[in-house]
């Protein structure tokens, strides 16, 4: 049931990629987020039009119209209650209610008491928003024909948020559209934050703005609770539908650590799916599990994304809880397009078209003369096995012959060639295997010989690692199985009149030293230049290949603030 069983090649899914971390692993990165960072303070005002609506107002204009008070730092009064200056000018004004708020943990909230923010509901495939601030305030001014009844005045306490719950559909996390330029490149964002806790309590806050937030924490019907609900839920969440800019003005502030390199797979769509728990004992649903994982289904170079499908094993098991975050887990058909890439300039170099020619010359056509030649650089066939350790395979083979005189009587030559190379993802190790021969067939006159000066097979067995920013690591060893046959020798009776062991010793030597100097073993870089995508996001754990022959690495979040 574990990430062993990532199958992402099979027919149901066809990612080429996907990152999973858990709804515990997501909830305590995002209070440690929250926790730790200082988000700007956002402050707006409302006045009310000559019909009872209202009407967004500007800090300086509604300076103009209150003489410079600041509703917000004025306390709350009643008719009956001296009237200071400040009510006064309010009382002068338009103004009708405003809130000063900023995102994060309120100072006497400990991290221990820090709700959860987001709640993966896998049924409805949506995700419970909690929207919480480090502080909140909230003002309203009530009138009469006499004017200016009331002004109420109240604050988040410091030990008990408000909370704004939304309940967002995964589908309008990734539907970006019709918004705004701004907000849509930072929600498009496939580059090396798309996968941080940031980008998602961004993408999250957006989303929110689809639906109307409850609020819990204070009891409805209280005049805080009716205040909030008309003022921060109603009025402003509307004015932010209008335009679709971020909740509380929160934005993504980019990773720009240039210690990391870029992933080696160019992310061009993403879907979010969330999974179940699933027990692996009774293979039933564990509804509310904390091992529950958002899912991001990742399309790479242009290819197509296929629709969210759910997954019949768990990304992090119970075992694994206390050590890791998640897993990436990449497709086995898109890493071996990358070894395919990787191989196929050293593949080519090994691919010979030879080429041979016989031909009589001198007094009477007594003379046979011949000439060989090999022109590297032709392409393989390649072949992708859909199932078994065995992921990649090249393969050529070419043949020439030539002959002089009556059926070849007075001199025939034949060089044939083949090349192949297989590559297997098994455990933590990639095994490339290459085999090159050639075969030589040389007649002089009656006599003829036959021989393979090459027939060498390289096995390189890389044995994998990754480094905590996800690059690969490989210890390499090699191993050569040399089956190249000698040239054979004619006796000296023969050779007198024919001259083969000289004929044969020239092609026998030409072959050799042909291909002596890029027929090698793979160099390790190879394996180690490839970069598992969300380095600027997780800490790599470990690497190893699925039984279905998928990449898999566990993950932590590697840090909480960009």
């Amino acid at each position: 049931m574990s990430a062993k069983n990532s199958n992402l090649s099979d027919a149901h899914y066809g990612y080429d990629f996907v990152v999973a971390t858990t709804q515990e692993s997501i909830n305590a990165t995002m209070k440690e987020y929250l926790y730790n960072t200082q988000f700007p303070v956002v402050k707006m005002y409302w006045n009310q039009d000559a019909n009872g609506n209202p009407v967004a107002v500007t800090y300086a204009e509604l300076m103009q119209q209150t003489n410079g008070t600041d509703p917000l730092n004025v306390p709350s009064w009643k008719t009956g209650d001296p009237e200071s200056q400040d009510i006064k000018n309010i009382n002068g004004s338009q103004f009708w209610f405003a809130f000063e708020a900023a995102i994060g943990v309120p100072g006497g909230v400990s991290p221990g008491q820090i709700p959860n923010i987001i709640s993966l509901q896998t049924g409805s495939q949506t995700v419970i928003f909690n929207l919480m601030c480090s502080e909140f305030k909230v003002v309203s001014a009530m009138f009469s024909r006499q004017g200016m009844t009331s002004f109420d005045n109240f604050s988040q306490p410091d030990n008990a948020p408000w909370l704004f719950t939304s309940s967002v559909r995964l589908q309008n996390i990734i539907n970006n559209n019709n918004l705004p330029p701004a907000v849509k490149a930072q929600l498009d964002n496939f580059g090396p934050n798309a996968f941080s806790i940031q980008q998602l309590i961004f993408d999250l806050d957006n989303a929110a703005l689809q639906s109307t937030p409850t609020i819990t924490g204070i009891d409805p019907g209280t005049p805080t609770y009716n205040l909030l609900n008309q003022v921060f839920v109603g009025a402003y969440f509307n004015a932010m539908k209008q335009t679709a800019q971020p909740v509380l003005n929160y934005a993504v502030v980019k990773n720009v650590s240039s210690n990391i390199s870029p992933s080696s797979l160019t992310l061009t769509n993403m879907n979010l799916e969330a999974s179940s728990y699933v027990n692996p004992a009774t293979a039933a649903q564990v509804p509310g599990s904390q091992l529950s994982s958002l899912n991001y289904l990742c399309a790479v170079n242009g290819n197509t994304l296929p629709p969210a499908v759910p997954f019949t094993w768990n990304w992090v098991e119970q075992s694994e809880e206390a050590s890791f975050d998640g897993v990436v887990s990449i497709n086995r058909n898109t890493f071996a397009t990358y070894f395919q890439n990787q191989l196929l300039p050293y593949v080519r170099a090994n691919c010979y078209t030879p080429s041979v020619r016989v031909w009589l010359s001198g007094t009477f056509d007594a003379t046979v003369n011949f000439q060989w030649g090999s022109t590297p650089g032709q392409n393989p066939q390649i072949s992708r096995p859909s199932t078994g350790p065995k992921v990649l395979s090249f393969s050529f083979s070419s043949s020439a012959s030539d002959q002089a005189g009556l059926n070849g009587d007075m001199g025939k030559s034949t060089l044939s060639t083949t090349f192949n190379v297989d590559v297997s993802f098994v455990n933590n190790t990639i095994i490339i295997t290459q085999t090159l021969y050639y075969y030589i067939y040389v007649r002089s006159l009656a006599s003829s010989e036959s021989w393979k000066p090459v027939n060498k097979t390289i096995t390189d067995t890389y044995t994998l690692a990754v480094d905590q920013s996800g690059g690969l690591t490989a210890v390499k060893s090699t191993a050569v199985s040399d089956n190249s046959e000698k040239m054979p020798e004619a006796n000296w009776f023969i050779n007198l009149f024919t001259g083969l062991n000289s004929l044969d010793a020239t092609v026998d030597q030409w072959v050799r030293d042909f291909i002596g100097t890029s027929f090698q073993g793979i160099p390790v870089n190879v394996a180690q230049q490839f970069v598992f995508p969300g380095g600027k996001t997780f800490a790599f754990k470990d690497v190893v290949f699925s039984d279905y022959q998928d990449m898999i690495s566990h993950i932590t979040y590697a840090q909480t603030a960009s």
